[in-house]
């Protein structure tokens, strides 16, 4: 949750009004925009004894995700070494569809990617055990159990299949040539490949990047930004982390989970590279949000540039 928040007009006497019906005394209490991202938006509110999130969904999808957070996250946190978001409560929303959620807020600071590398942090021997254990902790959770509390399961081959009409129609124009050529060539070869899709599927983050790890100093403190959890594939919870990292973490994380960074992965995770900004060109093009499709085209011709 990085873009700047974009509140509604009058949001502040709303959410105040909601808050003194369920927790009179954090109706007056100091509130300050955090954040938003494609489908919520965050404030913090100062208590005297506490400092809490208030995430409030924009549409349909973010309240799903919120109602299924308030199931799973009660569960999940008891099976992480470290704190994750434990709801105080839910409530409607006064600025959209659905519930939006209070909690304390996790300990820790978000660092965007550059600070990662400036501090050394991924240089530091127990981050990437410690990126592996919780790896490890949310892959375990029970399936069944996850399906219990209505997390979703995503099928990524008939996803990006699905996808690949609206690549050929809506980015590669977008594209020079080559680019284009590159980005076609990349999906054929992952949808066409019966091996990347043999692993068994586990409850995964699927979001889960430098930012939402939060640190102190030199230590991870917590894990913060479950909204698009899901049932899938688990090598799926590398791939925020392979762009922004580099190679030789990666094989140290995969080598305290005691696996490796082969072949077949890392084709996998150079794929889920170039996935994430077609998802964003289309999302921009869908939603009339010219600068979200024109940053996914640059970052596009970037990755895919001979």
């Amino acid at each position: 949750m990085s873009r700047t928040a974009a509140l509604p007009d009058a949001w502040e006497p709303k959410v105040r009004a909601v808050l003194a019906g369920v927790r009179p005394d954090l109706a007056r209490r100091p509130l300050r925009p955090l954040g938003a991202g494609h489908e919520s938006v965050a404030l913090l509110l100062d208590a005297e004894s506490d400092t809490y999130v208030l995430r409030f969904p924009r549409g349909e999808t973010g309240a799903a995700s919120i109602a299924r957070e308030a199931r799973l996250l009660p569960e999940l946190a008891g099976t992480l070494g470290v704190p994750i978001p434990r709801f105080a409560f839910t409530a409607p929303n006064p600025l959209g569809p659905g519930s939006f959620c209070c909690y304390p807020i996790v300990p820790g600071e978000s660092l965007d990617e550059e600070d990662w590398h400036a501090r050394g942090l991924l240089d530091e021997p127990e981050t990437a055990r410690r990126v592996a254990e919780l790896i490890e902790a949310i892959h375990a959770f029970p399936v069944e159990r996850a399906r219990e509390l209505g997390v979703p399961e995503v099928d990524l081959r008939a996803e990006h299949t699905r996808e690949l009409p609206r690549v050929h129609a809506e980015v590669v124009p977008l594209l020079p040539p080559y680019e284009a050529r590159r980005l076609v060539a990349a999906y054929e070869r992952y949808l066409g490949d019966d091996g990347n899709f043999a692993v068994p599927p586990t409850l995964i983050h699927a979001d889960l990047s430098l930012d939402h790890l939060l640190v102190d100093g030199t230590r991870i403190t917590g894990l913060i930004d479950f909204g698009d959890v899901r049932i899938g594939d688990p090598d799926y919870d590398l791939c925020y982390l392979w762009p922004e990292t580099n190679p030789a973490f990666v094989r140290r994380l995969q080598e305290h989970r005691g696996r490796r960074l082969d072949a077949r992965l890392e084709g996998k995770l150079r794929f889920w590279e170039l996935a994430d900004p077609v998802s964003d060109v289309l999302y921009g093009i869908e939603h009339g949000m010219p600068d979200v499709r024109d940053e996914g085209v640059d970052l596009l011709t970037t990755l895919l540039a001979p």
